[in-house]
């Protein structure tokens, strides 16, 4: 390892010491879904999945007028001041997610762009349907510094068809304090969400899966 390579890390760690977390707060009430939940059968708690170094998903994605695709890689399992993050690749930017899913921050030609203190918990294992859990958090940005607050909720299992095939996933709503909202699917066979939809103020995307390709893992 370079010796600038290990001033880098080692800054990078300092500046994710104090992302992870407690998510704090009362049960909110729960969101309401945007539609009633196809008839499946409730599935048992999830375990939170593992990554590994290769998986890939690839999106299609829609706003507005405007679409395209986006492929996420994860590159890298890094222990910072011991904690385990995975790091996604997306476009020129590297994402840092916790083992439990948790969004924490964004770098950029070795710079922070885009952090959230604690990080942001958009998955609680094990999953369950009913489950709800807040989260208060600061985002800090180059544009300024935001509080987060906002609310989540497990609303149910679903059958959903994206360009990949059909998946039986579980449908999460997120809230916020700002107006914000977002449903997605969380699906066991692929790891992670098959289907997003968001809202910002008067903006809408959505983004649906187009493909996964597992990193290939031990029998």
């Amino acid at each position: 390892m370079t010796l600038v390579r290990a001033w880098t890390l080692l800054g990078l760690g300092v500046v994710l010491a104090g992302l992870a977390g407690c998510v704090a707060g009362s049960p909110p009430p729960t969101p309401a879904a945007a539609r009633t939940p196809d008839p499946v059968s409730a599935p048992p708690p999830l375990a939170a999945p593992v990554w590994q170094v290769g998986d890939q998903w690839v999106y299609e994605w829609t706003s507005g007028s405007e679409s395209g695709t986006k492929t996420v890689d994860v590159v890298d399992v890094r222990d910072l001041n011991s904690v385990r993050y995975y790091v996604l690749s997306l476009g020129d930017a590297e994402h840092y997610y916790t083992a439990a899913l948790h969004w924490a921050a964004a770098i950029r030609e070795g710079r922070v762009e885009a952090r959230i203190v604690p990080p942001q918990p958009w998955f609680m294992w094990p999953l369950a349907v009913g489950a709800r859990w807040t989260h208060q958090g600061r985002f800090e940005q180059r544009e300024g510094v935001a509080t987060h607050d906002d609310r989540f909720a497990v609303i149910g299992p679903e059958r959903v068809d994206v360009p990949a095939g059909g998946y039986d996933a579980v449908k999460l709503v997120r809230e916020t304090d700002r107006g914000d909202r977002d449903e997605y699917w969380y699906a066991p066979d692929v790891r992670w969400y098959v289907r997003w939809l968001g809202r910002r103020a008067d903006s809408r995307f959505e983004e649906r899966l187009r493909g996964y390709q597992p990193a290939p893992r031990a029998r």
